[in-house]
């Protein structure tokens, strides 16, 4: 295995996408993280982005410009995102937007500053790759995890009729009002420490799923958000690079919100992933290295093929699995209801789900009965019809269960 990182921080004067003004200033740095995974012959490059989502157009054409600088299949590249708001949006080339999406990007997608850093993210996530792959090293890897479920909140709480009534800033995030049940969150942060031979350390890569709006919308600067502070915070205690991978977020907040918030729940997080990685239990990884992918046609609904006047959107679900590790990539802002009955129907037991890779999908999309239960993730934003998220978890499970035979 091998690390590497590169700034991708904007010029200031490039247009915010929430506020169509230039940013106001920049409270952290953002960063394209890759890792670089090698067995025998198979390598794997996992990239991730400091940014909101990583659109097909971007995804396609990174993975050219990998596969360009170092021979790696452009099927063995997962390109995520951290999901973060408080930074601009991800490169745009080409890909079908909605009449409201184009009307939100329009400011920024014109600004003329806006070409050349989306060709740096390229250009630097390349980079990022080829000196990933350049610092591999033989490696032993371990896993940790640590209980989280204090600092993350599911936003749609369940009324007594069994809808949903959406609640993003509880006022307590611990006691509900007006007899509404707790909607189910993933209370565990995952962690992979990777280190050489000689126990130097390589990378840690971690994983639990919450949006990155601890310093959004209040803030309107550049800022890495919690997912950012906590990698730095890893990579000073632990050594060598910390990555952060999403997970399935798309109805997952954080309990409290804030930059003082941020700063408290940034540090509970990195406590319990430090512990959890003292504690870490080595992986037996054999020969089973494998990546295999799947492009789900997911059906759009009625108001979406109006919009964009296409019957489906192309979905890709990504498997990537070593020894008893799975890596299952999706598409779009899936919801945790996805990840829950990925993970239950896994043959691997240390199986993480990703949300926000190798494209935008349908966006948001929940499991069958989620849309008639309502609340704003099953409205305007989420394209596909209910059957989607079923798709593409029956797409995840076939592909792991391929991986293991």
């Amino acid at each position: 295995m091998g690390a590497a990182r590169f700034e991708i921080t904007p010029d200031l004067r490039l247009t915010n996408w929430i506020t169509h003004k230039a940013y106001s200033e920049i409270l952290e740095p953002i960063f394209v993280r890759a890792v670089v995974m090698a067995q025998n012959t198979e390598r794997v490059a996992l990239v991730s982005w400091e940014l909101l989502y990583p659109m097909e157009g971007a995804v396609a054409k990174v993975r050219r410009e990998i596969a360009r600088e170092t021979g790696i299949a452009t099927s063995n590249i997962l390109v995520t995102a951290t999901h973060n708001h408080s930074a601009p949006w991800s490169p745009v080339l080409g890909d079908p937007l909605t009449k409201a999406e184009k009307k939100v990007l329009e400011s920024f997608l014109n600004d003329p500053r806006y070409p050349a850093w989306a060709q740096q993210v390229i250009d630097l996530s390349a980079k990022a790759v080829k000196e990933a792959d350049l610092a591999r090293k033989p490696a032993s890897l371990s896993i940790g995890r640590a209980y989280i479920g204090d600092v993350v909140f599911n936003r749609r709480p369940i009324k007594t009729d069994g809808s949903v009534h959406g609640l993003a800033t509880p006022v307590d995030p611990y006691a509900l009002p007006r007899g509404l049940r707790f909607a189910p969150t993933d209370p565990i942060a995952t962690v992979f420490v990777a280190r050489g031979l000689d126990q130097a350390p390589i990378s840690a890569l971690f994983h639990m799923a919450c949006h990155p709006v601890s310093v959004y919308p209040s803030y309107s600067g550049i800022s890495c958000d919690w997912p950012g502070t906590v990698s730095v915070a890893l990579q000073r205690e632990l050594g060598g690079e910390a990555i952060f991978f999403q997970g399935c977020a798309g109805d997952i907040v954080p309990a409290q919100r804030g930059v003082p918030a941020r700063d408290s729940m940034a540090r509970t997080i990195t406590d319990r992933i430090l512990a959890a990685a003292k504690v870490a239990h080595p992986l037996d990884l054999n020969d089973n290295f494998r990546v295999l992918s799947r492009t789900v046609q997911a059906p759009v609904t009625e108001a979406a093929r109006q919009d964009t006047g296409r019957d489906h959107f192309s979905a890709e679900v990504q498997v990537i699995t070593c020894g008893p590790m799975a890596i299952v990539a999706l598409p779009g802002e899936p919801l945790i209801g996805l990840a829950t009955a990925i993970r239950q129907a896994s043959p691997f037991p240390h199986t993480i789900v990703l949300g926000y890779s190798n494209g935008y999908g349908t966006q948001y999309v929940g499991m069958p009965g989620d849309k008639a239960r309502g609340g704003y993730e099953m409205g305007s934003r989420n394209l596909g019809t209910d059957a989607c998220g079923q798709l593409l978890v029956d797409a995840a499970i076939e592909l792991l269960n391929l991986n293991r035979d």
